[in-house]
């Protein structure tokens, strides 16, 4: 396999994210509140995912009120969530996307990812594999990345997300 394959069944998208470079001795996680909201949030997810499976509508309701709890305890703490709606190919274990600006291979991002229909906002570490043009007219850079290990939780919350996308998709197509 070679580094832009990934062994995790791939999606494409379009996601509200950003991203940033880290420093590779930068920490996964911000201080102690936000660490305890981060766990709060990832169970929070897998409750609502599973909901989601029951039925669509209590899973949909439950991740809007979860993303305006979100919004509220973000503005509260001063902190902005500006993400760009972006396309995408994503996967279990890394991400392609476009950007605005490119990255040098091996660098490490930090990328935060809105995933819908759960609204649930995560944060992934990712080292960039390449970065090419990008075919499309408003991007310049099409950068593909493979996610960090020991993000287990995160990672799973991705998967569940590609899942749920796939079966929309599918659903749409056997409707038509």
């Amino acid at each position: 396999m070679t580094d832009t394959q990934r062994e995790f069944f791939r999606i494409d998208d379009q996601l509200r994210l950003r991203w940033q470079f880290v420093d590779s001795a930068s920490p996964k996680s911000g201080n102690d509140r936000d660490t305890e909201l981060r766990d709060l949030n990832e169970t929070l997810h897998t409750m609502i995912s599973s909901a989601y499976g029951v039925s669509a509508v209590v899973g949909e309701a439950l991740g809007l009120l979860n993303r305006k709890i979100e919004l509220l305890t973000e503005a509260d703490g001063d902190k902005v969530l500006d993400l760009a709606l972006v396309p995408v190919n994503l996967s279990g274990s890394g991400l392609a996307f476009a950007s605005q600006t490119p990255a040098e291979p091996g660098q490490l991002i930090d990328v935060t990812l809105l995933l819908l229909p759960t609204n649930a906002t995560v944060t992934v570490r990712a080292a960039v594999v390449t970065c090419d043009p990008c075919d499309e007219p408003q991007w310049a850079y099409w950068l593909r990345s493979r996610f960090e290990p020991e993000q287990e939780f995160v990672t799973e919350q991705i998967v569940q997300h590609v899942n749920l996308r796939q079966v929309q998709k599918l659903s749409c197509s056997r409707s038509r």
